[in-house]
């Protein structure tokens, strides 16, 4: 589950203020305006982001698929405010901090803003199946700046967004 939420971070990393969430029933998109707090930092903006994965998971909680070999409650935990914990802990944010303080990476608010406005769920049968539809934008928000090759001590360094941990290199 780690792996896979990393995954999802790093397509977008940082998951959204002012995003199009779907409605109740999980049909369709409605519109939410950004929030400057929500993309100011980078702890900002993954929080941000993890809410929106977590509210999403749980309003589509009932469409779950029941053959995946887990329970919902094993990937999404049982409720929201636990949820968004699990992500943010998996995430590592106090690394990416570190990695960002250290010239490492760079965080690009208004990628950041511009990513939380792009983002689109479908009906919640198909959000099992697709996940969260993302902006360009978010694929610019976190910024590796050391290359294949260089020392690593987390993906948010490498450009690649893929460290080898045992060697401590950029792939």
């Amino acid at each position: 589950m780690v792996l896979g939420l990393s995954v999802v971070l790093a397509a977008c990393v940082a998951d959204v203020a002012g995003t199009h969430q779907s409605q109740q029933n999980g049909e369709g998109s409605g519109s939410q305006t950004t929030d400057d707090e929500s993309t100011a930092t980078p702890m900002g903006y993954l929080k941000r982001i993890a809410s929106i994965h977590c509210t999403q998971a749980f309003m589509c909680r009932d469409s779950f698929p029941p053959d995946l070999g887990y329970t919902f409650e094993a990937q999404w935990t049982n409720s929201e405010p636990e949820c968004e914990a699990m992500l943010l802990d998996a995430w590592n944010t106090e690394t990416l901090e570190s990695e960002i303080a250290k010239g490492r990476a760079v965080y690009d608010g208004s990628a950041a803003a511009s990513c939380l406005e792009g983002v689109t769920f479908g009906a919640c049968p198909d959000y099992w199946m697709r996940g969260i539809e993302w902006a360009d934008a978010c694929y610019s928000v976190i910024i590796g700046k050391v290359p294949t090759g260089g020392s690593c001590q987390s993906l948010y360094s490498c450009e690649s967004f893929s460290c080898d941990e045992p060697t401590q290199t950029c792939l």
